[in-house]
């Protein structure tokens, strides 16, 4: 298939799909007597092994890594297991960071008072200049 057809069928940018064999994600595919690339159903298959875990927000090295394990003779769940569980704690770390946001946020706004303040408090305390 060609570089069009396989977007289509993974539903991702042309870019997206050179950039990845750029980088060394994806491997490159044959060329047509004409020069186009010609994808086959292993490409498909990785191309959405990488674009399912940048999805799941693992980062190129780690998806790098994932598809190393992949490519050995005998995968080693222990390592992916460890890679899965890296990851998860760093989405919890976020989900805290998000939620202390929420919170600080939340605040800050209910000091506006619907807007109908002459200065407003939220910039004073992102100034420094809190008057609490």
């Amino acid at each position: 298939m060609l570089i069009g057809e396989l977007a289509n069928v993974c539903a991702c940018p042309v870019e997206t799909i050179r950039y990845y064999e750029k980088i060394g994600l994806l491997p490159k595919p044959m060329r047509t007597s004409n020069g186009y690339r010609n994808y086959d159903d292993q490409h498909r298959k990785w191309l959405q092994f990488i674009l399912r875990s940048r999805a799941l927000g693992f980062t190129q090295d780690e998806v790098r890594r994932l598809t190393e394990i992949a490519h050995m003779p005998e995968p080693a769940c222990e390592d992916v297991y460890t890679i899965f569980s890296q990851h998860v704690s760093q989405i919890h770390e976020k989900i805290r960071d998000l939620k202390d946001m929420e919170s600080a946020l939340t605040r800050l706004n209910a000091k506006c008072e619907n807007g109908t303040l002459n200065e407003c408090p939220v910039i004073d305390e992102l100034m420094g200049q809190a008057t609490y």
